[in-house]
C-alpha cells in the first residue's frame, strides 16, 4: 500500500505566533510547507489543545489562510478503518509542536534551521540496592 506521509501539527506556536487565548500572526513558513505537502498528496492533522469555540476559531483561521485539514484532533478515517479502532494517540509520521523536544538532528521547517542534539554525559547509574543502602544511611 502506498500510504501518504502524515503530519500532525499544533496550532498555537506552530501555525501562528503563540498568543493564546487569542490567535497570533501566521507562521507562513509552516503554512506554505504544509500546503506544499498537501499538494504532493500528503495528509495533515490539526493537533491542538484548543476545543469548543476556540477550536472552531482556529479551524476557520486556517481555512482563511488556505489550510484545510484531513482530520482535527483525531486519526485519519482510513487509519481508523485499517486498524479497526480509534486510539487516543493521533498517528502521524511527523509531529510538529513548538513544545517538542527533538530526538535527532533534522531540518526543522517551522524554525527554518537545523536543530542539533548535543551529547550529554550519561548520569551515574546506581543499582536499586545501592540506593536503598544510601537511603538507610541518611
Amino acid at each position: 500500500m502506498n500510504y501518504p506521509k502524515v503530519i500532525a501539527v499544533d496550532f498555537d506556536g506552530c501555525l501562528c505566533v503563540n498568543k493564546w487565548p487569542e490567535i497570533g500572526d501566521p507562521n507562513w513558513n509552516a503554512i506554505h510547507t504544509l500546503l506544499d505537502h498537501k499538494s504532493d498528496g500528503g495528509k495533515v492533522i490539526l493537533w491542538t489543545c484548543r476545543e469548543g469555540q476556540m477550536l472552531e476559531d482556529a479551524i476557520m483561521w486556517c481555512l482563511n489562510h488556505g489550510l484545510k485539514f484531513d482530520a482535527v484532533n483525531d486519526n485519519l478515517p482510513e487509519n481508523k478503518e485499517y486498524f479497526g479502532n480509534n486510539c487516543r494517540k493521533v498517528w502521524a509520521n511527523e509531529y510538529w509542536d513548538d513544545k517538542a523536544v527533538p530526538v535527532a538532528a533534522y531540518d526543522c521547517p517551522i524554525a527554518g534551521r537545523i536543530i542539533e542534539i548535543k551529547e550529554k554525559p550519561e548520569p551515574e547509574r546506581k543499582s536499586f540496592l545501592q540506593k536503598i543502602k544510601e537511603w538507610l544511611r541518611e
